[in-house]
């Protein structure tokens, strides 16, 4: 059998840091860069958006050395499953980069116009301001309200929620995972916008999209994510020509 390729971790981190500048972002917690360090050169790579023990397992059952994720472990949010996942990740020998505020406001490849592009919307310029960059993009779309909303569900493979609170359709601002800020809406409303789209909201985004007359789609968190580490993923895979996977979770939770 042919020899695998392989890659000093360190080459990757290099690489993945310019290439989001990572160093841009303080988010509070480590939230961008190598998380944990496997101690393992790589020969193939795993994405996934969260990093959760299925991912973890997953990425070792592949082969992988580096499980690439959107959103890292935070004692903020674990708590104590923390230190369980990176043991886990430890035991597994892989290593977990995150690129969390680097990939939601990248200005070529964000997760924002990674969801634009899959849903055919043309971009005409970036908003919604998060840890030092833009997480948000606007623009416009063909066809109708309804049959955006099926494009959505479609491209996502998930049931989304929608509520046409306007007879206008055609220009939409995107912030995808949770882009529930009312701030958000408004702004998206302030450059023309007659529709927001986010993955989850809460009862004040529904009720201040239906009192300011804006169209309101949530298409789940972890849905309006995928795409754009799989896009990521995809790039530091030919960059180093690495085999690579995409570690799917049951989204019905997510």
């Amino acid at each position: 059998m042919p020899r695998r390729t392989e890659v000093a971790l360190a080459r990757i981190v290099e690489y993945l840091d310019g290439l989001l500048e990572v160093s841009r972002y303080d988010e509070g917690e480590p939230s961008n860069g190598l998380m944990f360090d496997g101690r393992r050169p790589v020969t193939r790579v795993a994405a996934s958006v969260n990093t959760s023990f299925t991912s973890v397992s997953r990425a070792a059952a592949t082969g992988a050395e580096l499980l690439l994720v959107h959103h890292t472990t935070w004692a903020s949010i674990d708590l104590a499953l923390k230190e369980e996942k990176e043991k886990a990740l430890r035991d597994a020998g892989v290593s977990l980069y995150c690129a969390h505020a680097a990939l939601d406001c990248h200005p070529k490849f964000s997760n924002a116009d990674t969801l634009a592009r899959l849903l055919g919307m043309r971009v005409q310029g970036r908003f919604a301001p998060y840890c030092g960059g833009l997480a948000g993009a606007y623009g416009e779309v063909d066809g109708s309200f309804a049959e955006f909303v099926e494009r959505v569900q479609a491209r996502l493979e998930v049931r989304v929620d929608a509520w046409q609170n306007s007879s206008r359709f055609g220009r939409i601002g995107i912030v995808p995972g949770g882009g529930s800020w009312t701030t958000f809406v408004d702004e998206a409303r302030s450059k023309g916008c007659d529709t927001y789209l986010t993955g989850e909201g809460t009862m004040y985004t529904k009720l201040f999209a239906r009192e300011t007359g804006m169209n309101l789609i949530l298409a789940t968190h972890y849905a309006t994510e995928t795409h754009g580490i799989q896009a990521l993923a995809e790039r530091l895979a030919r960059r180093f020509a690495l085999p690579w996977d995409f570690v799917r979770e049951e989204p019905d939770i997510l």
